[in-house]
């Protein structure tokens, strides 16, 4: 490993330890009230897991990033636009943000006397190529 892949990936358990020890306290604001000390120390794992996948999802979109406009001639307009489109989308949220939006993607089925209906939210050409830039693969 070079210096600067050793110092990056240093600065991302510092931020990991940093991000635990301000969420230690109480996610959600709450102080976490348990009978138990296990029940606190499971409570505290799942908070520094998912902050390990918070750092872990953000250096993916940010390598992602990079890779986003590059190779004009390899790729056609459409996809380069639609490449811009989605850099400059990212750029305007943060994670939280881009996960919620991701979260209210669903179908609701209601059945009324005049009869049955479905909405659903839809996923437009840039989240489709956001999922595949980051691997996920479709249905």
């Amino acid at each position: 490993m070079d210096t600067f892949t050793a110092l990056e990936d240093y600065r991302l358990r510092e931020k990991i330890e940093e991000l635990f020890a301000v969420h230690k306290g109480g996610l959600d604001g709450a102080r976490p009230r348990t009978w138990y000390p296990d029940n606190l120390r499971g409570r505290q794992f799942v908070q520094f897991v998912s902050l390990g996948y918070h750092c872990f999802l953000t250096k993916k979109i940010k390598e992602m990033r990079e890779g986003l406009g590059k190779n004009k001639s390899e790729k056609s307009a459409a996809l380069v636009k639609l490449e811009n489109n989605l850099d400059k989308w990212l750029e305007q949220r943060s994670l939280t943000q881009i996960l919620d939006w991701f979260d209210c993607i669903e179908t609701t089925h209601v059945r009324t006397a005049m009869g049955n209906y479905r909405w659903s939210t839809e996923s437009v050409q840039r989240d489709r190529l956001f999922l595949e830039y980051l691997g996920v693969p479709s249905k």
